[in-house]
């Protein structure tokens, strides 16, 4: 006869473990010389992780294996995809006095040969995931779940763009009542999703990603469109607005856009043949 207990959730971490692996040194050792972090763990006497304590989030990845491809009637077609290896992960404070302030910001050690770094997309430069030569906070890819397990376990809630397929790479399950999507909150069904790059440009006036791609900002921003896209369903005009921004892209394009004094997108100017 089936029992009608509930299942016994096993914490996967106590806080004191959390809080531990939170403030401990880098793979690199606590003398080794390296730029100050760029993070500020939570503080659990003021900032413990709880149901409903809003983070944002970005991951990033490196291929460990190129591609497999054949050539079918001389077309070359891929077979298998890259094999992506989780090198990246970067939380920031959605609320709070430190709201945009990051609370981790892990570089994971490589354990197997990187074959590509995908630094257009990543961010991530050979060398940043090594411990004799990586300038940055190195940890374990055990360590750097077991913290994000921690926080889904609290109840927290996520904010990203792109985050579920995030979540499936990371092989992490996460209650879709904590996931904060905005591929998802700016999108019509059925119609194209939008890169972080252009929404930031046309909702917020802001170009990110211009020399490189950062985790840390990409998860501000990702925040930032939250707050942005709360402030238009308050307003009633997010409909429109999406209007607005599917009619733009089909009419001059998805690249990111200049904003007028009136906040407008100014549309580009075109350059007649022969000049």
């Amino acid at each position: 006869h089936a029992s009608t207990e509930p299942p016994v959730v096993q914490e996967v971490l106590t806080p004191e473990e959390f809080r531990r692996l939170c403030t401990a040194p880098p793979l690199q050792g606590p003398h080794a010389k390296l730029p100050p972090f760029r993070f500020k763990p939570l503080d659990l006497g003021s900032e413990a992780p709880r149901p409903g304590l809003l983070l944002a989030l970005d991951a990033e990845f490196v291929a460990l294996t190129p591609p497999e491809k054949t050539f079918e009637s001389n077309v070359e077609v891929q077979i298998r995809q890259a094999r992506l290896g989780l090198a990246r992960v970067s939380v920031v404070r959605g609320e709070g006095p430190l709201a945009g302030t990051p609370c981790i910001d892990d570089y994971v050690r490589a354990v197997d040969p990187v074959f590509d770094h995908l630094t257009r997309y990543s961010g991530l430069l050979p060398g940043d995931l090594e411990i004799p030569t990586s300038r940055h906070y190195l940890t374990t890819v055990k360590h750097a779940y077991l913290k994000l397990r921690y926080l889904v376990d609290a109840g927290c809630v996520f904010v990203g763009h792109g985050l579920k397929k995030d979540f499936r790479m990371i092989n992490l399950v996460v209650p879709p009542e904590q996931v904060v999507d905005t591929v998802e909150l700016f999108s019509f069904s059925r119609q194209r999703k939008m890169s972080l790059r252009f929404l930031a440009s046309y909702l917020l006036g802001v170009n990110i990603q211009a020399s490189t791609h950062d985790a840390i900002e990409d998860a501000c921003t990702a925040l930032k469109l939250y707050n942005k896209y709360k402030q238009l369903v308050g307003a009633g005009t997010l409909n429109s607005t999406l209007t607005d921004m599917y009619r733009w892209g089909k009419q001059y394009g998805w690249e990111p856009v200049t904003l007028g004094r009136d906040g407008r997108p100014v549309p580009p100017v075109a350059v007649a043949p022969g000049i």
